[in-house]
């Protein structure tokens, strides 16, 4: 991924809460109509997968709904990014404009530690396999 182009080796842009950019844009989300009267394509979401720290300065990794991953400079993303967030991703006239969702990553948050929660809390009788190993 480039900050020029925000397409990631592999893509995230509409804000749903705090109107925090990682570039500039047009501000829109979602789908709408453009200034010119043409309609803007729905937004793709893209999760913050890690970040880290390179000799290059510090980059986040993402991921895009199909599974592939891309790294972009953390300088290029909204400010406040950490791992976890949701982002929304907006191809424009200007360019791409990447958005935290706050909602959206506080829900993908909840669905994950509910799902853990299930996991630590499952009773091994109920496995599928047998919890003892024997040699």
């Amino acid at each position: 991924m480039n900050a020029g182009n925000a397409h990631p080796q592999g893509e995230p842009g509409a804000e749903e809460g705090r109107p925090e950019t990682g570039r500039a844009g047009t501000g829109q989300s979602g789908t709408g109509q453009s200034e010119k009267g043409q309609e803007t394509p729905p937004a793709e979401r893209w999760i913050v997968d890690g970040l880290e720290s390179t000799p290059r300065g510090q980059v986040a990794r993402l991921e895009r709904p199909d599974g592939t991953t891309g790294d972009l400079p953390l300088a290029s993303l909204p400010g406040g990014v950490r791992e976890g967030d949701v982002l929304a991703v907006q191809d424009g006239p200007d360019g791409v404009t990447l958005h935290l969702l706050p909602r959206e990553s506080a829900a993908l948050r909840e669905a994950a530690q509910a799902r853990l929660d299930a996991l630590n809390g499952a009773d091994p009788a109920e496995a599928d396999e047998p919890a003892e190993i024997r040699l």
